[in-house]
């Protein structure tokens, strides 16, 4: 008679307080302003409200035909605002340009406002807005933190502004033994407390594109910004993390790593399996 043993086992993680959430914000509008929050309900999209419109070019027919400040960099100096900030996910959006005129979103005005900065030889497509469940790029939550932005700053000899890199959640990590947000990567943070704790598995870094040499008030280009980066952070800047818990988070709230150490043995006495006779 063979007896085969299994013993009972649990994963031990370690939970590390990283920070605090600084800032909070969501883009309405994929490439326009941001919209800065206090608290927002987080759902397996990402923040509620989050890039759940944006501006498709209908000659483009690559992977990308998102219309973006890449074409416009001005666009990025437009305010886009839900009309409902209390249900954002079937709220208008009113859009308020530099020169401070309020068009609603789908507006004939706004359109060909957009399409007149295009490049010429762009201007013969239409372009027109789409509601979706989020343009995100990559993932559903992006962060940044001051640790990160002081790195660049110093590469770069002088202050970058935190809101080249339109995240949705700056984590204050000063005075944390685990502030460099990179080394989150594969394991998950716990955003808030209670039953409204936000989950969120970190994924990767982010990938940087021309987008953070915009200046967030002016839309001039820097390009030392992107090319510090790609040159000496392996181009990545930030990091991406996907819903695992919904939940609301709020500014101030504290954000704990969750560090897996192993599967451990839980209880002294190994557990019968099954019993198999061997003729």
């Amino acid at each position: 008679m063979v007896t085969i043993i299994k013993e009972q086992t649990e994963l031990r993680q370690r939970v590390i307080p990283v920070g605090v959430v600084e800032q909070l914000n969501r883009y309405p509008v994929k490439s326009m302003l941001a919209e800065p929050l206090t608290e927002a309900d987080v759902n397996l999209h990402g923040v509620v409200g989050d890039r759940r419109f944006a501006f498709i070019q209908s000659g483009n027919h690559t992977r990308f035909p998102w219309l973006t400040a890449r074409e416009v960099p001005r666009m990025m100096l437009y305010r886009a605002e839900h009309v409902d900030p209390s249900d954002p996910d079937i709220s208008g959006v009113l859009v308020t340009t530099p020169e401070g005129r309020q068009l609603d979103l789908f507006s004939a005005e706004l359109l060909d406002e957009l399409r007149e900065q295009l490049k010429p030889r762009l201007r013969k497509h239409p372009i027109f807005p789409v509601h979706l469940s989020s343009a995100f790029d990559s993932a559903h939550i992006s962060i940044l933190t001051p640790h990160a932005v002081q790195k660049l700053s110093d590469l770069m000899g002088g202050d970058v502004e935190p809101r080249r890199f339109r995240s949705n959640l700056y984590v204050n990590t000063d005075g944390s033994e685990q502030p460099d947000e990179q080394t989150w990567i594969g394991s998950q943070v716990v955003i808030g407390d209670g039953d409204q704790a936000t989950v969120v598995a970190i994924t990767k870094g982010i990938p940087r594109c021309m987008m953070p040499n915009l200046h967030p008030d002016t839309a001039v280009q820097d390009p030392r910004i992107l090319r510090t980066i790609a040159r000496k952070q392996d181009n990545l800047m930030g990091i991406y993390g996907t819903v695992v818990k919904r939940g609301r988070i709020h500014v101030g709230d504290t954000v704990r790593l969750l560090v897996d150490e192993g599967r451990q043995v839980i209880d002294d006495q190994p557990h019968v399996k099954s019993v198999m006779r061997l003729k």
